[in-house]
């Protein structure tokens, strides 16, 4: 996989919409749909900064027989506020079934994006801001960004908090059961609430979302407010051991995308293969070339060949 690191304008000189972009599938849907999710019980909590970078399992060992003090000696038990079933509602990819295509991609897509992240000459509270767009609805950026997440909390080195970016009726946060939580919107119109207050844990380790909020009528103006520029730049700076992923609008859908562009120091530009046209793309790259770094992922190819990445998942499990 190879994802074109390039400026703006210098994007669409690298041939990226003929196949030199990262190349993602999306899975197919087989298994029955999960229940509805059960509202959360008041499993809103801040994750501390890692202390130690070690492999992971994917469900948090005890998380579900947590306990919290409810008076006088007696404890309930409370599940995290986003559990596992709940996440694969919204996306979320089986990373159970071992090597894969999908997994093997998201592998290579997070080696470049820590890469910039955390390198020795990158700023801190900037390099680990991470916005995931594409031109318009449908190309896969959610999907990106929630198994992006998940691929670097996997790995165990760096945690992530997943910001919920986008205002729409059904983002993510609406398949985890969150459209009525608090968050991001709620604490840009609200500078005095604690980012921490609001952050959600979930059964995977080192994996924390913020979700949009209940602000949404308010969306358009908090967006391009001041506010919002500082309210990311400070979670930037809180959270700087974090890779912090901003799964945004898209960019000819809504201005918010370009907004918030100068803030962050890289974009994921998501690219629907056979489908989103030249046009649109350089469109949409126009609007948020104030971000330094940009990368394409050219997503939904079509394989033609057995040899690819996870062809040999059985030589590793033997």
């Amino acid at each position: 996989m190879h994802l074109v690191e390039r400026a703006a304008e210098r994007l669409l000189q690298s041939g990226v919409l003929e196949g030199s972009a990262a190349q993602l599938l999306e899975p197919d849907r087989a298994r029955p749909p999960s229940p509805p999710p059960s509202a959360p019980s008041g499993g809103m909590f801040d994750l501390p900064p890692a202390t130690a970078a070690a492999p992971v399992n994917l469900l948090t060992p005890g998380m579900p027989s947590q306990v919290e003090e409810v008076g006088e000696g007696l404890q309930v038990a409370r599940r995290p506020a986003v559990d596992l079933a709940a996440l694969e509602r919204a996306g979320l990819f089986d990373w159970t079934r071992g090597r894969s295509r999908i997994s093997e991609e998201f592998r290579l897509a997070q080696r470049q994006v820590l890469r910039a992240a955390f390198a020795p000459t990158a700023e801190a509270g900037l390099s680990n801001l991470l916005m995931v767009t594409s031109a318009r609805p449908g190309e896969g950026k959610s999907f990106t960004a929630l198994n992006l997440a998940c691929s670097v909390a996997l790995q165990g080195d760096h945690r992530v908090l997943l910001i919920d970016c986008d205002s729409k009726r059904d983002s993510f946060c609406h398949a985890l059961g969150l459209a009525d939580a608090p968050g991001l919107l709620d604490l840009a119109a609200n500078p005095a609430l604690d980012p921490g207050s609001v952050l959600l844990k979930t059964e995977i380790e080192h994996l924390t979302i913020l979700p949009v909020g209940q602000e949404r009528s308010r969306s358009p103006e908090l967006f391009a407010s001041r506010d919002m520029t500082q309210l990311i730049q400070s979670l930037g700076r809180r959270y700087s051991d974090r890779l912090l992923i901003l799964d945004s609008a898209p960019c000819l859908s809504t201005s918010d995308p370009a907004s918030l562009a100068p803030v962050v120091g890289q974009i994921l530009f998501v690219v629907e293969a056979e489908r989103t046209q030249r046009d649109e793309v350089e469109a949409a790259l126009d609007l948020i070339q104030a971000c330094p770094l940009i990368m394409l992922l050219l997503n939904k190819v079509q394989v033609s060949t057995r040899y690819t990445f996870g062809a040999y998942s059985n030589y590793y499990s033997s």
